[in-house]
């Protein structure tokens, strides 16, 4: 299976856009499959008709109008919230429904990292009764700062000690909340303890973080790509253009959404940019 196979778009890049526009502008760049971003917070207010088997339904019909498929769940939502286990239950059914695997999630704030880890603990053990694997993903504001480094996250999962738990790592995420260090050497670190893999690039402006496309902001993708091009991992672009993150590393969502055509151009010039560096 070549890099592209296992390449997804995570929808987060068309928030605002019409989902069936979205999936087959992701259909015709020639790209097979989609993660769906259901993250609190990122991409607008989730209720739980969102996560309902019915639209689970739907969704799987407008793949299959288009002959896409998915593996992925963007889901990321705060761990250690009162109502955390129920609603990421609900989230797992969800991507059972969806005949998804893997659910990515940031985590939550460290102070809560007890509650965050005695949750885990449960909610890994539903997810393996659900044929799912929940991957904890390093977070990019004092928000998720829970898991902050790649250390964090192996740390976590030694502590759960679960096999439906797993990493999924983005470098993009490191540029901000942790900018001392090398986000390709936290990849490197994180990677064999991950079954999903995120990719973003960064800019660094003297008030803020943005997303540009890939190999146009400050990360090193060269080894991360070619370590994910001789692993059979699934990764995705996960690029949420409309957002921004302040300096303080708190994200704002703009207002209006991305025009499609800057949203196709950053998608084409990425997928390429990643066939470049997997031939070399």
């Amino acid at each position: 299976m070549g890099i592209l196979d296992r390449l997804a778009i995570n929808t987060a890049i068309f928030d605002g856009h019409d989902l069936k526009t979205s999936l087959k502008t992701i259909s015709q760049l020639g790209l097979g499959k989609v993660e769906f971003a259901f993250n609190q917070g990122y991409v607008g207010q989730l209720d739980s008709d969102m996560f309902s088997e019915s639209h689970a339904q739907y969704l799987l019909s407008l793949l299959e109008k288009e002959q896409l498929k998915s593996d992925a769940l963007g889901c990321t939502m705060n761990l250690a919230a009162p109502s955390a286990i129920d609603d990421f239950m609900m989230r797992i059914d969800f991507a059972h429904h969806l005949g998804v695997t893997y659910l990515n999630t940031c985590t939550g704030p460290i102070a809560d990292r007890a509650t965050i880890i005695a949750n885990l603990k449960v909610l890994s053990e539903y997810a393996k009764d659900k044929g799912c694997v929940i991957c904890i993903e390093n977070g990019g504001d004092h928000n998720f700062n829970a898991f902050a480094t790649a250390h964090d996250g192996v740390r976590m999962l030694s502590e759960v000690n679960h096999d439906a738990l797993a990493l999924n790592f983005d470098p993009g995420n490191s540029v901000s909340l942790v900018p001392n260090l090398s986000p390709s050497e936290e990849a490197k670190m994180a990677l064999p303890f991950c079954q999903h893999f995120h990719i973003k690039d960064v800019q660094i402006h003297d008030d803020k973080f943005t997303f540009p496309a890939l190999g146009q902001g400050v990360i090193n993708f060269e080894p991360i790509i070619q370590t994910l091009a001789n692993r059979q991992l699934p990764f995705s672009i996960e690029k949420p253009l409309r957002m921004y993150r302040r300096k303080d590393t708190f994200p704002i969502r703009g207002r209006s959404p991305e025009s499609m055509e800057n949203i196709v151009a950053a998608l084409q010039s990425s997928v390429s940019y990643i066939q470049q560096l997997a031939e070399q």
